[in-house]
């Protein structure tokens, strides 16, 4: 039976995302030096890792519950050793190499343009090169690491050590359009604090670009004879955003938030909402939703896969409604 340990730090806005992105690979690379040292070697532990613009996260996935607590004195020791500055110099060629083929394309570059104006972060952050002159200041951030850590399986998730996330200061629109050709791009944002926020934003996303008789497709791309156009979710710092991108020529008319409530009001909501339970099930499990919450929410409690699903069933048209009103 699968299950995983996550390692997540949440980004000071103050501090480069490289700087984390280091430690993410020092952190990796002394987790997989211990674990390779251990009699957990031939276990078949597998290490995933990824930084984003709030921070990053390592999950350690392994299928034998004997393995859980030697995992977590590795976890604490690896951690231990990084924080006395164990900077490995090769990582930084390693990182610096990995940037420099990264190839943003328009299309990427458009999606993602809306997060510049409500975090001041642009995603082309994430493929900065490091400054060796840093290298003192990565120390003492190395040392100064504040670091949660969650345990999930097939059924929940929970948190074995807190941290404290904080909130940072965004923009107050809670939806806009850009328009630049070839292609419009937009989004939707809201503070989530309880699951059930987190399960009606994603509904709505599904409902906006994912579905395959999306808004987006009965409101702008079926009129215009385009093909292109989608949404896409990040969670940032206990943000939701609700990013789309589509093609676009000039002067042509887009959907607002009036054309979406209109929709949601008039539309077979319940084929909708079940078709998002099948979608969320083929896409999220209980360890992609720890690893959503593990840089952003304060003070969740144990959530049981299950009970995501029962939000979902329990969610009617009004309640969209209310919250796509008031965002």
């Amino acid at each position: 039976m699968i299950k995983s340990l996550i390692i997540s730090t949440q980004r000071s806005p103050k501090l480069k995302i490289e700087w984390y992105h280091l430690l993410e690979h020092c952190l990796v690379e002394e987790l997989q030096f211990l674990i390779d040292n251990s009699d957990l070697k031939e276990t078949g532990i597998v290490l995933e890792a990824e930084t984003f613009i709030d921070g990053f996260h390592i999950e350690i996935i392994f299928n034998n519950d004997k393995n859980y607590n030697n995992l977590i004195k590795i976890i604490r020791k690896a951690i231990k050793n990084v924080s006395k500055s164990k900077i490995v110099p090769d990582q930084i060629e390693v990182i610096n190499e990995e940037v420099k083929h990264f190839d943003l394309t328009i299309e990427e570059k458009s999606l993602y343009n809306p997060i510049i104006t409500i975090i001041g972060k642009n995603i082309e952050e994430l493929y900065c090169k490091i400054n060796k002159l840093d290298i003192v200041s990565i120390r003492s951030f190395f040392e100064k690491v504040d670091y949660r850590l969650i345990y999930a399986n097939k059924d929940c998730f929970e948190i074995i050590h807190d941290s404290k996330v904080s909130s940072i200061k965004v923009n107050e629109n809670n939806f806009d359009v850009y328009k630049q050709e070839p292609y419009l791009n937009g989004f939707i944002k809201s503070e989530i604090s309880t699951t059930k926020e987190f399960m009606l934003l994603s509904l709505l996303s599904f409902m906006i670009g994912k579905s395959n008789d999306s808004i987006l497709d009965k409101q702008y791309l079926n009129k215009n004879n385009y093909y292109l156009g989608y949404s896409h979710d990040i969670n940032v710092y206990g943000i939701f955003i609700i990013l789309f991108v589509v093609e676009y020529k000039k002067d042509t008319e887009f959907i607002n938030k009036d054309s979406i409530y209109s929709f949601i009001e008039e539309c077979n909501f319940s084929m909708y909402r079940n078709a998002f339970i099948t979608y969320f099930c083929l896409t999220e499990n209980p360890r992609s939703i720890a690893k959503i919450f593990s840089r952003n929410l304060n003070q969740f409690p144990s959530i049981e896969y299950k009970h995501l699903i029962q939000e979902i069933h329990q969610i009617k048209k009004e309640d969209l409604l209310s919250f796509v009103e008031f965002l």
